[in-house]
């Protein structure tokens, strides 16, 4: 018997394992297609142009983006934001925007900030539809900006390291989520400009969707695992019942119990334990098992209303 209900526990240990692990790449699965069918997709198609002032030395008046450039030499940088977000669900996304240009002045190499200016170019509020487009093309006058600082510096005799931040703001849902920002050197003569692309509302929209399959796997794996134990729980009844049925006495009439002298019992196996260290038997009534020992009923399953 000892060894039937040891083969029942593996079996059950490793039906759990293999049930943990089934769910586990479901979930990964499900994961995977769910980001491939992406609710939200985004095309992002930001980038820029410099347009250079009338000299005899470039053969084009328009340089492209992910060049170094002569800073006196700049007239323009033509900035297109080009940004689309798809929305695959039926519900609406409630955004607005805005573009703005910030100077920042810095010390000691570029670690203390001792200035900071902010310029607003753009401002769209509360656009309700089912995708985003934004598409704005604004003409960035860069040595505007190079003689506010100049007359910043000289007015305070400093020199500073300084940088014009060009930033499309977005705010979806009334949360600001994605950006795209153009980072442009000032006091340099030979500059480098740098464009990033932050596009936060599509990490959080997949970490909530991680999180909603992570909270479904721990769900299921709770769920299975309790008709699994109760399964097995049944089945080892069943077994204990049928090793035991020379001590098993099944009654036809309800006992006459005593509520103060009971001991309730979690499980059958307690109660034949009990019983064969005191040479007794086991009284069945509708499937609720006692026995009498010493004046005190040993209960396992007993219900009131029977």
């Amino acid at each position: 018997m000892q060894e039937k209900s040891k083969k029942i526990k593996i079996l059950f240990i490793l039906s759990i394992i293999l049930l943990v692990g089934f769910l586990f790449l479901v979930a990964i699965y499900i994961n995977k297609n769910i980001q491939n069918n992406k609710i939200y997709q985004l095309e992002n198609k930001t980038y820029y142009e410099v347009t250079l002032n009338p000299n005899n030395y470039f053969l084009k008046d328009k340089l492209e983006a992910d060049n170094y450039y002569i800073a006196n030499s700049i007239k323009n940088i033509d900035i297109y934001f080009d940004y689309y977000l798809k929305n695959k669900t039926k519900e609406n996304i409630n955004y607005s925007y805005d573009v703005t240009a910030t100077i920042k002045s810095y010390a000691d190499n570029g670690t203390k900030l001792v200035w900071t200016k902010d310029f607003n170019l753009k401002n769209i509020n509360n656009i309700n539809e089912k995708e985003i487009k934004i598409n704005e093309n604004y003409k960035l006058d860069y040595q505007y900006y190079v003689n506010y600082v100049k007359s910043f510096q000289e007015y305070y005799n400093i020199k500073t390291e300084s940088y014009l931040y060009i930033k499309l703001n977005i705010k979806i849902n009334d949360k600001v989520n994605p950006y795209v920002e153009l980072t442009i050197p000032i006091n340099e003569d030979i500059i480098e400009i740098t464009l990033k692309e932050e596009n936060s509302f599509l990490k959080n929209n997949k970490q909530n969707i991680n999180l909603k399959i992570v909270i479904v796997f721990i769900f299921l794996t709770i769920t299975i695992v309790y008709l699994i134990n109760n399964l097995l729980n049944k089945h080892n009844e069943k077994a204990i019942l049928k090793a035991y049925d020379d001590i098993i006495i099944t009654i036809q009439n309800i006992p006459d119990i005593n509520i103060d002298n009971v001991i309730y019992l979690s499980s059958l196996k307690d109660l034949i334990n009990i019983v064969i260290n005191n040479n007794a038997n086991i009284f069945n009534y509708k499937n609720n098992y006692y026995a009498i020992i010493d004046n005190i009923y040993y209960i396992y399953k007993y219900e009131k209303n029977i």
